[in-house]
Order: C-alpha cells, then sequence, then structure tokens
C-alpha cells in the first residue's frame, strides 16, 4: 500500500491531467444545458459563477476545501490506473 500512494512525477502529470481533463468536460457539459452557471471542478466544483449578476455584486464563488479534495481524489485514481498498468505489464 505504501508503493500504491507513493508519490511520482507520472502520478503528478496523469492527476493534473484527469483534473483538468474532468473539470472541462463536466463545464462543457453543464453550460450545454444550463447556459448561466459556470461550474470548475469535478467531482466537487470548487469554483461556480452564475448570472446575469447585478452591478456592483459578485456572482461566484471559490472553495479552496473542494478544490483540495478534488485533487487528492484524482490522485487517487492516478495512483491505482498506473498500479494497474503496471501488474497488468509484469503479468503478460
Amino acid at each position: 500500500m505504501s508503493t500504491f500512494l507513493k508519490p511520482s512525477v507520472l502520478k503528478i502529470i496523469l492527476t493534473f491531467g484527469l483534473f483538468i481533463a474532468a473539470s472541462y468536460l463536466w463545464w462543457i457539459l453543464i453550460t450545454s444545458r444550463i447556459t448561466d452557471v459556470f461550474p470548475l471542478g469535478f467531482p466537487l466544483p470548487f469554483y461556480a459563477a452564475w448570472g446575469p449578476c447585478p452591478p456592483g455584486e459578485t456572482c461566484s464563488e471559490f472553495n479552496e476545501l473542494w478544490l483540495v479534495v478534488d485533487i487528492i481524489v484524482w490522485y487517487i485514481v492516478s495512483a491505482f490506473i498506473i498500479d494497474r498498468v503496471k501488474k497488468r505489464k509484469s503479468i503478460g
């Protein structure tokens, strides 16, 4: 288990690649159905903006905790993917 979550360059690159791809695909899905909501982050939307917004008001919110949880979730997914690929290569 200790090597499963041990950081590596490949895991970190895959983590941020999956994080960006999932956030972008979630943003496309939501904005195609609801035109005035703009979320970022999947599975937890750490940033959301909506409109129309009255002048002088901020119609967005950012949650640092959800950003950290999103990155941790995608790191665990990346570690699982890399672990499965390594086991498959060692078997066959």
